[in-house]
């Protein structure tokens, strides 16, 4: 890792966006909460699925309609970092996964 002068630092920092952070950490939510939605589904067919939108906001103690707006980035309802720590701990993922740029895969037949 390379070490930035003060004049480099200052430039990230008057670029900053938040939004970008929280559109990134937002979108990887959704996406993560759907692999493990699957991947328990696959495993558990009987089973409740705990994965499920609905059941995330009860564990997280929030209304299901706030999730949703969470996971589709409402700028008027931002995800606080308590509840970013819950989620976390939650889906038992390290912070890095939620910061990932997505990805594009293309298939070509």
């Amino acid at each position: 890792m390379a070490l930035n002068d003060m004049n480099e630092l200052k430039n990230k920092m008057d670029n900053f966006n938040l939004s970008t952070y929280q559109i990134k950490i937002c979108s990887n939510m959704k996406k993560i909460r759907k692999e493990l939605y699957l991947k328990y589904k696959n495993s558990n067919k009987n089973d409740k699925n705990p994965y499920s939108a609905q059941s995330v906001s009860e564990l997280l103690n929030i209304s299901y309609e706030y999730y949703k707006r969470l996971e589709s980035f409402d700028k008027t309802k931002p995800i606080s970092l308590k509840l970013l720590i819950k989620v976390l701990i939650l889906f038992d993922k390290p912070i890095a996964d939620f910061f990932k740029q997505k990805t594009l895969t293309v298939t070509i037949s």
